[in-house]
């Protein structure tokens, strides 16, 4: 049996309506499920906790990915924008912040757009460490504002506080990679919950402008903004195409015409050098890792490129064609959620902190399964594909043991097949209508 509160004839009257229990009644037991859940959420959570604390002097040197984005801020208030992007200068001025980092050859490379430095700017008036915790709890405020949202638009989570959604969303494998990395996946994930909340209140135009903002990280932006462009249509992409010309404007007017022509460019060269700024295949959880991150197919090259983008492309154009069931309220949630799925596994360059995005996904899925007839038996059947993604130790041993994160995209690939399955279920029993005796 769970833990029971006090009963409801022992406290004050507007305390027992604020709970939402009668006068005179005994309150609700906690189901046990939410106190093992608590539980494993903590035990997860101080695991998490205890491996920064294991590296804090890595970070201390400046070995995080945060080390780009306070390099980039600090170039742009030193009036260096025009280097912004020149390996030499970025490498002089990591070395006055890190000089005793080990881990690579050259400097940590910037390679996103201008306009996102601008946000690290402020942080670069402390120093480095001082920048990382602060930008962590920042990361910390975001979460909390996430579930503010999630709360109020998904009906399924109303029952639960804020602070647990936080601590749910802090036991996530890949939202504590971007605590250990000081990476910007939880402000990607806000804007793709604002642009979600708008597409609820069917404000497409503020949709589009969200995933404008979200530019940042363009190659998971891009696919996702095309599928709901064909979805949903002009409003979003006027929204979109406007907060995106605005990102490149500003980021123009920070680096200059020659820096910004060149930036497509640099962009690519810094991907295609392994070592550098490439991640290796065997630690992408996309279609390109799943296809090419093995030993006998490192040497393959080109054809094996191109068979990870016809997949890709396959995957993309299986989304994009539910256009009918995306526009049905009752299969909308589903759909999204696999067209934020699809969006990471068709990127070029998807990191473990990137699926921090699927935090949008899960939490769709839940609250959908909540309005079904059959809950239990939905929820069990959507989310077993993504269980493998919950379980912490699994990501530490495929990360630090055996190198190989790619494997995750075998259970990302079953589980928008699961969806989909799922979409059309729903679509079909909608074209059948009720059942008559």
């Amino acid at each position: 049996m769970g833990r029971v509160g006090h009963l409801a004839g022992s406290g004050p009257v507007w305390l027992h309506k604020m709970a939402g229990i009668p006068g005179g009644t005994k309150a609700i037991p906690v189901p046990p499920y939410r106190i093992v859940g608590r539980g494993l959420l903590v035990a997860l959570i101080l695991t998490h906790a205890f491996f920064l604390w294991r590296v804090r002097d890595r970070i201390a040197r400046g070995d995080p990915d945060f080390t780009a984005y306070y390099t980039a801020a600090k170039m742009l208030r030193q009036g260096r924008g025009a280097q912004l992007y020149d390996s030499t200068a970025q490498e002089q001025v990591q070395r006055e912040f890190a000089p005793a980092s080990d881990l690579r050859r050259g400097p940590l490379p910037y390679y996103h757009p201008p306009f996102e430095a601008l946000l690290f700017l402020p942080l670069t008036y402390l120093p480095y460490t001082a920048a990382f915790a602060l930008w962590n709890m920042i990361n910390l405020g975001l979460l909390a504002g996430i579930a503010f949202l999630l709360r109020k638009c998904l009906p399924a989570f109303r029952q639960f506080p804020p602070w647990e959604m936080v601590l749910a969303f802090l036991a996530f494998f890949p939202v504590f990679a971007n605590f250990h990395q000081g990476q910007d996946g939880i402000l990607l994930l806000l804007i793709f919950v604002l642009a979600f909340a708008s597409l609820v209140r069917h404000a497409d135009f503020a949709a589009g402008c969200w995933l404008g903002l979200g530019m940042f990280k363009f190659h998971f932006v891009v696919p996702l903004a095309l599928i709901l462009m064909w979805w949903r249509g002009r409003r979003l992409a006027m929204g979109f195409v406007l907060a995106a010309l605005a990102g490149i404007t500003i980021s123009i007017a920070l680096v200059g015409w020659h820096e910004a022509l060149q930036y497509p460019l640099y962009t690519w060269h810094i991907v295609s050098l392994p070592g550098f700024g490439r991640l290796p295949a065997r630690l992408m959880p996309n279609i390109l890792g799943l296809v090419s991150g093995w030993p006998v197919l490192e040497d393959a090259g080109g054809p094996i490129q191109w068979l990870a983008l016809a997949a890709s492309a396959g995957l993309f154009a299986l989304v994009a064609s539910m256009k009918d069931l995306a526009r049905e309220a009752r299969t909308f949630h589903e759909c999204l959620a696999c067209a934020v799925i699809t969006a990471l596994m068709v990127s070029f360059n998807t990191n473990s902190y990137d699926l921090s995005l699927l935090i949008l996904p899960l939490v769709l899925l839940v609250d959908y399964a909540q309005q079904g007839p059959n809950e239990k038996g939905t929820l069990k059947s959507l989310l077993l594909p993504a269980l493998p993604l919950l379980i912490s130790p699994l990501w530490f041993y495929l990360w630090l043991r055996w190198e190989h994160t790619n494997l995750m995209a075998i259970f990302l690939l079953w589980w928008v097949l699961v969806i989909r399955r799922e979409i059309l279920r729903t679509g079909a029993s909608a074209a059948r209508g009720p059942s008559t005796s």
